[in-house]
């Protein structure tokens, strides 16, 4: 798919003039097009899972795990629900940037889901640059958009160039209103020098983690937050930035940080392994891997499976996972504690999994915190965000219309 700089110019040409029409369709016509399209998605990536294994580099049940919770999300219903929000929390009348560029993600493979479809949905026609890491997913969605209306299949292109080639980077942000992208703060910052007075929709790294109370502790809520936790873990083999690399415990007499390690290690992540197991270990991450374990025994306890381990030391000074199903528990005296531990990760704070019970109280504390933007979920939904949830402390819309 690598282009030069006059392909990639006519791409977004034709993808800016369909513009027109997905705009006078209306958003009933977009949200109906991209169910069905999503619908068909849903069968064609189940059936490419195999494929998909190979280039994720996830196992095949995970690759099954996060094509169903992902689509899923994407309904008709959900679509309108949060075209009726953009659209009440923007009283002024909307109207949509002429064209999106989009720079997509490597690491978690259905995140273009939400990146493509959201602008689609609200009349923003997408080019999108894949990443060299994966681009059959997108090409997959692209196929179903296209197979279900020809306007709303017209409305999106995906181009393909290495990084740092700023010719055809030129190219392919020159006809755009925005870009949007994802990737390390240095990617970001050199884009943002690049673009000038562009507008740029920064998605750049961020950090998650997990908040265990005394009451997510207790006899009958343990095994459904051990069950919850394990799963926020594994997902994507904790490729992703919600995914929890620390998860503060709040102790109590029945359970301390090593007991509740244990418990995770034997009840959460041992069986996890088995329903929805871990991909190959590329050889860079293994010997990451052996570091951060071999630093997390001398500072504390490690606790160790054949493809996860589970580290119980103080929560300063933070050292961060190197992914891959690897996850340090650091015990707390309540939330209040929880809070100053988290506040020195800051701005870079993607994403907490809380107790429903805590989920109120931490939002309050980080309004007040350095890290505001931070998004508060239930435990066992951090990789699993709504459709409308948002991103980076801004609404899933935002910069998609014009001021």
């Amino acid at each position: 798919m690598n282009e030069d700089a006059a392909a990639i110019r006519a791409r977004a040409a034709a993808v800016a003039k369909a513009g027109f029409e997905l705009r006078a369709a209306g958003t009933k016509k977009r949200a109906l097009w991209i169910s069905e399209a999503t619908s068909i998605l849903t069968q064609k990536a189940e059936e490419a899972g195999t494929a998909l294994s190979e280039a994720t580099g996830l196992s095949v049940p995970m690759v099954h795990w996060a094509i169903r919770t992902t689509l899923d999300t994407i309904r008709e219903d959900t679509l309108l629900a949060l075209a009726a929000q953009a659209s009440e929390e923007n009283p002024r009348s909307l109207e949509p940037i002429s064209m999106l560029s989009l720079v997509l993600a490597g690491n978690v493979f259905t995140a273009s889901a939400r990146g493509i479809l959201v602008p689609l949905l609200l009349g923003v026609p997408v080019l999108a640059k894949v990443s060299s890491k994966e681009s059959l997913f997108p090409t997959m969605l692209l196929e179903t958009l296209r197979a279900s209306d020809s306007r709303l299949g017209a409305s999106l292109d995906l181009v393909a160039f290495a990084g740092g080639d700023t010719a055809l980077e030129a190219a392919f942000v020159e006809r755009t209103e925005a870009v949007s992208a994802y990737g390390s703060d240095e990617t970001i910052a050199a884009l943002a020098l690049r673009l000038g007075t562009k507008p740029l929709i920064a998605h750049g790294h961020g950090v998650s983690v997990a908040y265990c109370d005394a009451e997510a502790l207790d006899a009958g809520a343990i095994d459904e937050t051990i069950e919850r936790l394990a799963l926020d873990i594994s997902a994507y083999d904790q490729r992703g930035c919600l995914s929890p690399q620390l998860v503060y415990v709040e102790e109590t007499e029945q359970m301390s940080a090593l007991s509740f390690a244990r418990r995770l290690c034997e009840r959460g992540l041992g069986p996890m392994s088995l329903s929805l197991p871990r991909g190959a270990l590329p050889i860079a991450s293994g010997a990451v891997q052996a570091q951060w374990r071999g630093v997390a025994a001398v500072e504390g306890s490690l606790l160790r499976g054949d493809t996860y381990a589970v580290a119980v030391r103080p929560s300063h000074p933070i050292r961060w996972s190197p992914g891959y199903r690897n996850v340090t528990i650091s015990p707390v005296r309540g939330i209040d504690d929880a809070q100053r531990a988290m506040s020195a990760i800051g701005p870079g704070l993607k994403c907490i999994g809380a107790s429903r019970d805590s989920i109120s109280a931490l939002r309050d504390r980080l309004a007040q915190s350095q890290s505001p933007s931070a998004h508060v979920c239930a435990l066992g939904e951090m990789q699993i965000p709504a459709l409308d949830a948002p991103a980076d402390g801004r609404p899933i819309w935002h910069g998609l219309f014009r001021s």
